[in-house]
């Protein structure tokens, strides 16, 4: 069983990350953007502030997780990017046992994650590829999901 944490700056800066991959998305046929919107809530309550949030939907949060289990250290990386709520930190060249390592913690994790209750909170940004301007409110454990056609586009998708 591993034990959950943000890493340290130290630890960020020690790691060489060059080529890691994703592992798992969150949910792979589940997905809401209700879903998502309390996801980021839970690990805000977890975890505190992301280690960058921008506005792009497709690069909405990155966190860099330690996970220790008393005798070794893995770091993962949970972030939104354009494949949505996801799992990755193998490195590149992890053989096949050390993969089944990598998976099971990243599973460890997800269901850490969504034990908690998920933190108030309010992010906006845009996904570019529809064009449309999302807008995420958590609060009380509710989701409340905003979209906005800009309008030169509005009628494409009536």
């Amino acid at each position: 069983m591993y034990k959950f944490r943000k890493a340290t700056e130290e630890e960020l800066s020690a790691l060489e990350m060059n080529g890691c991959s994703k592992l798992c998305s969150v949910y792979d046929l589940d997905c809401t953007d209700e879903k998502f919107a309390l996801f980021f809530g839970k690990l805000i309550t977890l975890f505190g502030e992301p280690d960058y949030t921008t506005d792009d939907y497709e690069n909405m949060y990155s966190y860099w997780i330690t996970a220790e289990d008393g005798q070794s250290k893995i770091y993962l990386e949970v972030y939104h990017g354009a494949s949505v709520a996801s799992v990755g930190g193998k490195p590149m060249g992890t053989d096949r046992e050390q993969e089944k390592i990598y998976m099971k913690v990243a599973g460890e994790l997800i269901s850490f994650i969504e034990s908690a209750e998920p933190s108030d909170y309010e992010w906006q940004g845009v996904y570019e590829d529809i064009p449309v301007n999302i807008k995420y409110t958590v609060k009380d454990g509710k989701t409340f999901i905003e979209y906005e056609y800009p309008a030169e586009s509005e009628e494409d998708y009536e």
